[in-house]
């Protein structure tokens, strides 16, 4: 049973909460598929802006649901320019995008709540998707790039349940969206709470309004779900004082948490009674690959943990390269159209590009990432295990980049940075001249949509001089 087979549910359960009011299962169920009927019965690709909305979420389902309809799912305030260079790309057969929405070649099909529906005027041509594709979505860090994630029916389905199952997630859980629906950590907690019947609050505040915290309180948010970001948000605000009394559980994913935030959570979920999950993936994955099993979390602090219920994690022998199996594995990559008829080109395995070692009880930890590397003084520099390093030696958040002969550590905040501190870790842990090494000060990072440190953006930045160093 997939997690889009909204009448295998309880009819009278709770599916979904928006602003307006609570949608049943079976109310869920009617509105997919009236959603998806105006596509028509022909097996087509189409561009779903997906905001946090009912609509949305409809059309997304219904799209599963028919089997015939394969959407790529893209953030709601995506650039006009990123989305018809992808249009151009792809040749979709339909768009549904926000109200007042128009692109040449397309005209208005339907309308409602805030999404709008369009059709190709031309038939778009060339091969139909294959019948195994179910989903697209861009490649994990991508802002720009046409290279889509193929994900099938039963991959998308497989990891719904894996989710589910070692999450221990229940009827009476209720998520509310911290992450944007286009993002797969998003998706997939969606996804996950839907497999068992739970409950999903669809909102665009952020964490830091009142109007949040409101609706969590008022619902009664069994979890919270957060990149590191959203981690170090609710360090700032404080979660202890927003008394969520249902609240039983915080899951982590979308990049590494600085230890001692771990640790600040794992103390906090001690006091508060709650579960901290510490979990590891990739879009190509559908995304979820292994997580760290709340009870272990303390004695396994920096471990991405053990894979998945039905997936496997390997570490190539000759490279140190993590390697995942599972049914969640993508079919492959498309770069246009016409690739988007191909079957399954992955087999099941996943190269995750991450370097990897397994400790004594089989748990794995990360070490970096095989083209995060730098060459300073002829040394060869893992930018991830400097930034990792760094973060700890100094007890605050940082960031590396930079070039052969140019490493740049870039720190965020308001409190002062003393690079020549900085230089004399680098130099005592890796021995590396410190005229290689630049301190740099910034008021934020720069993420991406995801919520992940957006390291072009720090390339960039990292090519004009010192600032406040």
């Amino acid at each position: 049973m997939a997690f889009w087979e909204l009448e295998q549910r309880r009819s009278d359960a709770i599916a979904l909460i928006d602003a307006e009011r609570a949608w049943t299962y079976g109310e869920l169920a009617a509105l997919s598929d009236q959603a998806v009927a105006v596509l028509g019965a022909s097996r087509t690709v189409g561009f779903l802006a997906m905001p946090s909305t009912v609509e949305a979420v409809a059309l997304y389902l219904g799209a599963l649901r028919s089997r015939q309809h394969v959407p790529l799912l893209l953030q709601p305030d995506i650039d006009a320019r990123l989305l018809a260079a992808l249009v151009a790309h792809y040749r979709p057969d339909w768009l549904a995008l926000g109200n007042g929405s128009a692109m040449d070649g397309y005209a208005a099909a339907h309308s409602a709540g805030g999404v709008v529906v369009l059709v190709r005027e031309q038939p778009a041509g060339g091969s139909a998707p294959h019948p195994d594709l179910g989903l697209l979505l861009s490649t994990s860090g991508s802002t720009g790039s046409s290279k889509l994630v193929r994900l099938s029916y039963d991959g998308l389905a497989s990891n719904a349940r894996a989710i589910a199952c070692y999450l221990a997630l229940r009827e009476d859980d209720r998520a509310i969206t911290t992450l944007p629906l286009a993002y797969s950590f998003g998706m997939s907690i969606l996804n996950s709470h839907l497999e068992v019947g739970a409950s999903i609050i669809l909102t665009d505040e952020s964490l830091v309004g009142r109007d949040f915290w409101s609706l969590a309180r008022t619902h009664g948010v069994t979890s919270l779900s957060g990149v590191p970001a959203t981690f170090e948000m609710l360090r700032r605000v404080g979660l202890e004082r927003f008394q969520l009394d249902r609240l039983r559980m915080l899951t982590q994913a979308g990049g590494r948490l600085r230890d001692a935030l771990i640790e600040t959570f794992l103390d906090l979920s001690e006091r508060m009674g709650l579960e901290f999950f510490v979990m590891y993936g990739q879009t190509e994955a559908g995304p979820r690959i292994s997580y760290v099993p709340a009870g272990r979390l303390r004695q396994k602090v920096g471990s991405i943990g053990i894979a998945i219920p039905e997936g496997e994690l390997d570490i190539d022998a000759d490279t140190g390269e993590l390697i995942y199996r599972g049914p969640n594995v993508m079919l492959g990559y498309a770069q246009h159209r016409d690739d988007l008829a191909l079957g399954d080109q992955a087999n099941g395995e996943l190269r995750t590009g991450d370097l990897a070692r397994r400790d004594e009880d089989g748990f794995f930890h990360l070490t970096g990432r095989a083209k995060r590397f730098i060459k300073v003084s002829g040394n060869r520099v893992n930018l991830d295990e400097v930034e990792s390093m760094l973060s700890a030696e100094l007890q605050r958040l940082v960031a590396c980049s930079g070039q052969d002969d140019d490493l740049v550590v870039v720190v965020p905040g308001e409190a002062p940075v003393d690079a020549a501190r900085i230089k004399q870790v680098i130099q005592q842990r890796y021995k590396l001249f410190p005229g290689h090494v630049r301190a740099m000060a910034i008021d934020a990072l720069p993420l991406l949509p995801t919520g992940k440190t957006d390291y072009q953006a720090l390339r960039r930045m990292s090519e004009a001089r010192d600032v406040r160093a």
